[in-house]
Parts: structure tokens; sequence; C-alpha cells
């Protein structure tokens, strides 16, 4: 089982890392480039979770692991 979990857009993203205050504006572009990269494989993954609420993310992860270990 292959979970593949992304953030709900490149533009929210952005505005995660920005939020932090803790990456400079050069390591925010290299991070955003290879986001969308990564974003390119998720069609090779059995289960893709959208990391749109922190707790929705982690149950559904969660859930996923348990259901596959019965």
């Amino acid at each position: 089982m292959a979970i593949f979990i992304k953030p709900p857009s490149i533009e929210i993203l952005e505005k995660r890392l920005r939020g932090r205050g803790t990456e400079t504006d050069e390591k925010i572009q290299k991070r955003l480039a290879k986001t969308g990269k990564e974003l390119e494989y998720a069609k090779w993954f059995d289960h893709i979770i959208v990391n749109d609420d922190l707790a929705t993310a982690q149950q559904e992860a969660l859930s996923l692991v348990k259901s596959f270990l019965k």
C-alpha cells in the first residue's frame, strides 16, 4: 500500500510556508518547484490524502494503515 499526502493546492502550500516565517523566499520557491514535480507521481499511489485539515488527514492515514494491517 502506498499513500501520497498532498497539499490542497500549491497556493495553499505557499501560504502555509510563508506563514511559518522559517524559510527564505529562495527555499520556498525551491520547495514549491519540487512539490510540483512530486505531484506528478500521485497517480502511481494507491491512496491520495489531501492535507486540508491535519486532524482529518491523520485520521484518514491511520484508517488506511489499520485497514491494511487487518
